[in-house]
């Protein structure tokens, strides 16, 4: 246990260097949901490692903690949106009122069953098996979301920045492998379950160490939707998005990205 507790502090240092190299690079405001996040990942991660893991104290201080890891991660997500879709801003408006809804439908079965479970009372600790079942629901439901934002700028070559794709892209591998981790713990033994974490956070650790070096003041430069692109067919795909996104706007009027 001591080598899980060592990867922890370990992977909660390379959550304070991502998060301090978009601070030195003045990044942390345009991406403040993800600065917000990393903060809290790093201070969780820091402290858990200096509790014993096996303990009811560990237990309820994670508990504590991840909801507000859930809110931040839900808001990162559509920090992602609005930052992917800033040229469309109707089409961003129609992506957060379905993550919203998603969400929301997620929280209310997830909330049904461990309530249900709650009640049957069956096997040992009902309430942290409970909590489980919302967690990976709400975690889940979020990698669903990132994973349709990621296809959509592929299928529909969207022309972003640099630091855009690699915060899409290393942000999902990271919540990908979160709940890879979580899914397979639930089916094998604690020792195991350790191992799995081990090893989930190495390599998120990695990732973000490559996002620290690779996110850069040049990756922010971008292509405004009014220039010419010399590839016709993304050009026409464009200008598809661009009809789809006034179509938006006209059904519902005032439709801003400014509450996110």
């Amino acid at each position: 246990m001591k080598s899980l507790n060592l990867i922890m502090i370990a992977t909660a240092v390379c959550h304070a260097m991502l998060l301090g190299r978009l601070w030195f690079m003045g990044l942390a405001s345009r991406y403040r949901f993800l600065a917000a996040w990393l903060a809290l990942e790093a201070i969780e991660g820091a402290g858990l490692a200096l509790i014993p893991i096996r303990s009811y104290a560990y237990t309820y201080t994670y508990m504590g903690v991840v909801p507000i890891l859930w809110i931040l991660a839900y808001l990162v997500v559509l920090e992602l949106c609005r930052l992917i879709l800033e040229d469309y801003p109707g089409i961003a408006g129609a992506g957060r009122r379905i993550v919203n809804w998603t969400m929301g439908a997620t929280l209310i079965v997830s909330a049904v069953v461990a309530v249900w479970g709650l009640m049957a009372r069956t096997g040992r600790y009902p309430f942290m098996r409970s909590f489980a079942i919302i967690h990976l629901s709400v975690r889940a439901g979020l990698l669903v979301f990132l994973l349709v934002i990621l296809l959509f700028v592929i299928r529909l070559r969207l022309r972003l920045p640099r630091n855009r794709i690699i915060y899409g892209i290393g942000f999902a591998a990271c919540w990908a492998m979160g709940v890879v981790a979580d899914g397979l713990s639930r089916i094998v033994s604690v020792d195991h379950a350790e191992m799995i974490y081990c090893i989930e956070m190495l390599l998120c650790s990695v990732l973000l160490i490559a996002g620290a070096f690779l996110l850069t003041p040049s990756g922010e430069n971008r292509n405004r939707i009014g220039e010419p692109d010399p590839d016709e067919r993304r050009a026409d795909i464009h200008r598809h998005l661009a009809r789809m996104n006034d179509l938006l706007l006209k059904a519902r009027p005032g439709e801003t990205d400014s509450h996110y």
